[in-house]
This record gives C-alpha cells, structure tokens and sequence, in this order.
C-alpha cells in the first residue's frame, strides 16, 4: 500500500473501533512500543490490544520494529535509556499517521450521514430508528444503553458549528 491509498475499507474499519483508533493513536504518540505497555496507557485489555496491533500491522498501518535494541529517542514512553527487545515492538508508520488525519468529524459524517447524525440531537426518538442506532452504536457514537458518548459529543459539536444538520 502506497501513501494514502489505504481503502475506504480500511478507514471504516479503523473509525468503527473507537478501540482500535485509540491505539493508533496511541502508537502515533509513542512511536515504537509493544502489547502490554500500550495496554497500560489505553486501558484496553492486553489480549485485544494484541490483536488490534496484529490488526493495524496487517492493514499496514504499523510495521514491526527490527532493531535490536530501543533508544528511548524512538521510542518516547521509554523510561531508560536503551532497552533490548523482549517483545514485538510496533512502529507506527506513514499510512498509520496519514489515516489518523483521515479520523475526523467531517469524515464521520460523510461515513455515517448527516440523517444518522441528526438522531443525536433528539434523544427521545432514538429508540424509533433502530437501523440508525446500530450505525451509531457501531462507529462509537453511542454506547448500550444509547448514551451518547465522547466521540459522539464531538462530531455533534462539529456539525452543529458547521451547520451540518438538515433541520
């Protein structure tokens, strides 16, 4: 995969797993950590966080570090100075960092509609457009119990700054 000619595909996936995008992000910050240390800076459990490395890797968005040792000007959540590897270290790499500029509220909405969006504003009805709901539920939005969450907050902000809404 060439500098941003990741799919759509990709991009959906990525934004459909507040989790998954957490620790891109995460990754981006960090530059080269591994499992279990990301685990404890995302308070995403050790065994999904394997697996949205594994994942992230696969989509090529990170690549496995090859050195055999770290400095800690690689890798900034390093508490000494060099360390040798006892794990698979990931390192986010351009594509990563390039769909992290793609994570934005103006895509949200252009992924999920500006009609889906709208439920958020009116709580009481949300419960009659259960096809929407999934959506939200889905990208993060909302949680179980149809709570708007964070992210839910913040591409609501952005469409009403932007008069993005159709009412």
């Amino acid at each position: 995969m060439s500098d941003k000619n990741f799919s759509d595909e990709v991009l959906i996936e990525v934004l459909k797993s507040p989790e998954m995008l957490r620790v891109l992000r995460h990754m981006h910050f960090a530059k080269v950590d591994y499992a279990k240390n990301t685990t404890r800076y995302t308070d995403i459990p050790q065994m999904r966080v394997t697996e949205y490395l594994k994942r992230l890797h696969s989509m090529e968005l990170l690549d496995i570090y090859g050195n055999t040792s770290i400095k800690r000007t690689e890798a900034k959540l390093k508490k000494s100075a060099e360390v040798h590897k006892h794990h698979t270290y990931y390192q986010i790499n351009r594509n990563g960092d390039l769909l992290l500029k793609q994570a934005t509220p103006k895509n949200y909405l252009k992924l999920i509609g500006s009609e889906t969006i709208e439920i958020l504003e009116r709580p009481r009805e949300m419960s009659e457009h259960s096809e929407m709901l999934v959506i939200l539920r889905e990208f993060g939005l909302i949680d179980q119990e149809n709570k708007i969450t964070n992210l839910g907050n913040e591409i609501l902000k952005y469409v009403r700054l932007n008069n993005k809404l159709r009412h």
